[in-house]
C-alpha cells in the first residue's frame, strides 16, 4: 500500500479520543530478548494516525518512538520477566499520581497514565528491548474512565504494565475494553483492537 494510500485510509478513522485520558489511581542490567519476527499485513480498515499527544511527545524525544525491528515478540526469560517487574513496580512507585497533565514526560515526580507508560517504556527499551514489542494502548476501565497502559508482546501473550496494577497480567486476564494501540509495523499509525 502506498503511504497515500495509507494516509489517505487513517484519515478515515475516527480517534477514539481518549489518548489524553486517565484512570484514577487507588489511594492506597542489559537483558537478552532475542526477539522472534513474525510478519502480518496491516488491516487499513482498522488504523488511524497516531494521538496528537503522542506525536508531541515523538517530537520532544525521537529515540523513544523509533519503531526498528517491526513486529517483535519477545522470548520470555525468567530474568527478562524479573526486569520487566521491577520497572513495573518501580515506576508504579517512583511516580505521584495526578488526575490531569499537559505533556507526556519521562519519569516526572507526579504525573497520570501517560507519564507512568511513557516511562516504562524508556526504561525497557533502555534494556535493549524492541519498541515494536513494547506497544502503547488506550483502553477503558470497566468504570469507562479512559486509560493509557503499556503491552509488552512476548512468547506468553500480550502483558499489560499497568499504573493501577503492581501485578503483570496477560492482555486477556484485565476488564479492560481495548480501543487502540501503537502499530507494530508503523510508528505513524495506531491501530483498532
Amino acid at each position: 500500500m502506498s503511504n497515500t494510500a495509507r494516509f489517505a485510509a487513517a484519515m478515515v478513522l475516527v480517534a477514539a479520543g481518549l489518548a489524553g485520558a486517565c484512570a484514577s489511581r487507588p489511594t492506597d542490567s542489559a537483558v537478552d530478548s532475542r526477539p522472534v519476527v513474525q510478519r502480518a499485513s496491516l488491516d487499513p480498515t482498522r488504523l488511524e494516525l497516531a494521538p496528537l499527544d503522542y506525536t508531541r511527545f515523538c517530537l520532544r524525544h525521537a529515540a523513544d518512538c523509533e519503531l526498528g525491528v517491526p513486529d517483535a515478540v519477545i522470548e520470555m526469560t525468567p530474568e527478562l520477566e524479573a526486569a520487566i517487574e521491577q520497572i513495573n513496580r518501580g515506576v508504579n512507585q517512583r511516580i505521584r499520581s495526578v488526575k490531569a497533565t499537559t505533556d507526556w514526560r519521562i519519569d516526572p515526580e507526579s504525573g497520570n497514565c501517560n507519564d507512568y507508560v511513557v516511562t516504562k517504556r524508556h526504561e525497557l527499551l533502555a534494556l535493549g528491548l524492541p519498541a515494536s514489542a513494547l506497544l502503547i494502548a488506550v483502553a477503558r476501565t470497566p468504570a469507562g474512565e479512559g486509560h493509557l497502559l503499556l503491552l509488552v508482546r512476548s512468547d506468553r501473550g500480550d502483558l499489560v504494565l499497568d499504573n493501577l496494577s503492581p501485578e503483570i497480567r496477560r492482555r486477556a486476564e484485565t476488564r479492560y475494553a481495548w480501543i487502540k494501540r501503537q502499530s507494530a509495523r508503523d510508528a505513524s499509525l495506531w491501530e483498532r483492537m
